[in-house]
C-alpha cells in the first residue's frame, strides 16, 4: 500500500465545502426576527409539542411532514393569525420566550422519526424541527440526532459557541435550545443528516429516533436496544452520555458512527435542559501544564478514547483564516478525501470486490470536513494504533484517509508541538474483541454524501455493518 501523502495546500480548491455557509450566512442569521422554535425537541407518542413562533403574515397556516425519502404530510394546523415577537437580548443563552402559538398532539400510530413544521412568514418559509420518539422501543436500534451540536453552531439571535460567527465575534459559553434554528440549515441537519435519514427510509431500515438529551433524561435508555447509531458531526456530549455509552458497549450493545468530530467537547445541561454550557476555556489550544483547564474530551479522563476509540481531529477541505484558502488534499479532478483499504479481508468489505489499496468515496469526496483518528504506527506495512493516546490497540484499522491537522499540539497528549500544521490521517476501525459489544467508527462528517449512489462502496459497507450490527 502506497502510504506517501500527496497533500498540497497551494492547490487551487474547486469544491466549497457546505460548512463555509456558516460564516457566509453568520450576519443574516443574527438578525431573524421571523420563525420558530418547539417547546421540546424530543416528544414520545400520545405526547404533545409546542410551536413558539413570531410571524408577520396575517394569517397563516402549519404543515407538519415527517422527513424520509420522501416528505410525507402528516397533519395541517389552519388559520392561524400572524404576531411578532420581540427578540430577547440574551435570547441566545437563555431563550426567546415567545408565547405558545400552537399545540400539536402527537399520535399513537405516528412512526417514530424526524418531523418538521413549516409555514410561511414575512421573511420566507420557516421550519421547526423536532423527534418523534415511541413510547416503548420498537426499533432494533436508535439514532441519536446530534442536537447538541445543533445548538452549539446556531447562531439565531446572535451568538453561538464560535467567535468566528458570533455578534463582534465573541462567543457565548451558554446556548439556549429554545430558538429558532438557521433558515436552510437547521442545525446542520440540511448539511449531513438528512442524507443519511432518507437513505435509511429509502433501505426500510428499522430505526428509532431520539436526541442528545434523551440520553440524560433516561439513564437506561440505550438498554432497550442493539445499537446506537451516529451520523453527521455530533460534537457536544455531556459526561453522563458518554458513561452510558460505554456501558452500552461493555454490556453487549453496538455503537455504530458514521459521523466525525465527535464527543470533542465536554457540556452540561441548564435551565432544565432549556440550554447548554460549554465553558472552552482555551478554545483553540489543547491543556498545557501551565494552562490545565480544558473542555477537550481527549484530554480530560481519555473520555473520547475511552468512549469511540478515537483521540484526534484532523481536517480536509476545512477553511483557513484567508478566504479561499483551505486545509485539505485535493485531487487532480478537483475532488478531496476519499478512504484508501487497508485490511480488505474484514466483513465490512464484503460484496465491494475492493483489494488492499483501493481507494472508495472519491466520487463525493466523503473525507472531510473534520475526520478523526489515533496515534498510529505500521507495522509490516498495516496500520496499527500504538496506544500511547489512549486509544485502545484492540481497534482495527480497516481503511486510512490522508488528511492535516491545524494546530500540530492537538496530536500530542501534552500539549506539546510548534502549532503548525501536521500531516495526520482520518481512519475507517472496529473494536470487535474487547468488550461485549462492538464499535465501528468511519469518523468522518461526510460519509453521508456517499450514500446516493447504489454501485458505492459507501452504500454497500453501511449496509454489512447495519445488517451485522444494527438488527
Amino acid at each position: 500500500m502506497d502510504t506517501t501523502f500527496r497533500h498540497d495546500p497551494r492547490r487551487i480548491m474547486q469544491r466549497e465545502h457546505l460548512w463555509i455557509h456558516h460564516e457566509q450566512d453568520a450576519t443574516c442569521y443574527w438578525k431573524i426576527a421571523e420563525g420558530g422554535y418547539p417547546g421540546r425537541m424530543s416528544v414520545k407518542q400520545g405526547e404533545s409539542v409546542d410551536f413558539h413562533i413570531s410571524n408577520s403574515r396575517a394569517i397563516y397556516d402549519i404543515q407538519v411532514v415527517r422527513e424520509g425519502t420522501r416528505r410525507e404530510t402528516v397533519a395541517t394546523l389552519d388559520n392561524f393569525r400572524g404576531e411578532m415577537h420581540p427578540v430577547p437580548d440574551d435570547g441566545y443563552r437563555n431563550g426567546f420566550d415567545w408565547p405558545v402559538t400552537a399545540t400539536l398532539e402527537i399520535p399513537l400510530d405516528w412512526r417514530s422519526g424526524i418531523y418538521i413544521a413549516q409555514f410561511p412568514t414575512g421573511q420566507g418559509i420557516r421550519e421547526i424541527l423536532f423527534v418523534v420518539r415511541p413510547r416503548e422501543s420498537s426499533a432494533p436500534m436508535l439514532l441519536t440526532l446530534a442536537t447538541n451540536t445543533y445548538a452549539a453552531y446556531n447562531n439565531v439571535g446572535g451568538k453561538s459557541l464560535y467567535d468566528y460567527i458570533s455578534t463582534d465575534r465573541l462567543r457565548a459559553d451558554q446556548v439556549s435550545f429554545e430558538r429558532p434554528l438557521q433558515p436552510n440549515v437547521l442545525g446542520n441537519f440540511y448539511f449531513w443528516d438528512q442524507f443519511f435519514t432518507s437513505w435509511l427510509d429509502e433501505e426500510g431500515i428499522d430505526v428509532d429516533y431520539g436526541i442528545n438529551s434523551d440520553l440524560d433524561a433516561e439513564p437506561d435508555l440505550l438498554s432497550k436496544y442493539r445499537a446506537n447509531l451516529r451520523v453527521g458531526h455530533d460534537e457536544y456530549n455531556t459526561r453522563s452520555e458518554c458513561k452510558q455509552l460505554q456501558r452500552f458497549v461493555q454490556s453487549g450493545g453496538n455503537l455504530l458512527m458514521f459521523a466525525g468530530n465527535c464527543f470533542f467537547h465536554d457540556v452540561e445541561y441548564r435551565n432544565d435542559s432549556r440550554s447548554m454550557y460549554c465553558r472552552k476555556p482555551h478554545p483553540n489550544n489543547p491543556p498545557t501544564a501551565e494552562q490545565p483547564e480544558t473542555d477537550f474530551w481527549p484530554y480530560i479522563e481519555n473520555m473520547r478514547q475511552r468512549t469511540i476509540g478515537l483521540m484526534y481531529t484532523s481536517f480536509v477541505h476545512a477553511k483557513t483564516d484567508k478566504p479561499g484558502v483551505f486545509h485539505a488534499q485535493i485531487t487532480d479532478d478537483g475532488r478531496y478525501g476519499f478512504f484508501r483499504v487497508t485490511d480488505p479481508d474484514h466483513w465490512i468489505y464484503e460484496s465491494t470486490g475492493l483489494q488492499a489499496g483501493d481507494e472508495f468515496g472519491r466520487e463525493d469526496s466523503i473525507v472531510g470536513v473534520e475526520a478523526d483518528a489515533a496515534d498510529i504506527e505500521f507495522v509490516d506495512g498495516k496500520p496499527v494504533f500504538t496506544g500511547v493516546d489512549g486509544v485502545s490497540k484492540q481497534y482495527r484499522i480497516l481503511a486510512l484517509a490522508e488528511a492535516v491537522i491545524v494546530n500540530d499540539c492537538f496530536l500530542r497528549m501534552d500539549g506539546t508541538g510548534t502549532g503548525g500544521e501536521a500531516e495526520a490521517f482520518g481512519v475507517v476501525s472496529i473494536n470487535e474483541t474487547e468488550f461485549a459489544g462492538t464499535v465501528f467508527n468511519a469518523a468522518t462528517i461526510e460519509w453521508c454524501h456517499g450514500l446516493h449512489r447504489e454501485d458505492s462502496p459507501v452504500a454497500t459497507i453501511t449496509r454489512n455493518v447495519l445488517k451485522r450490527l444494527g438488527r
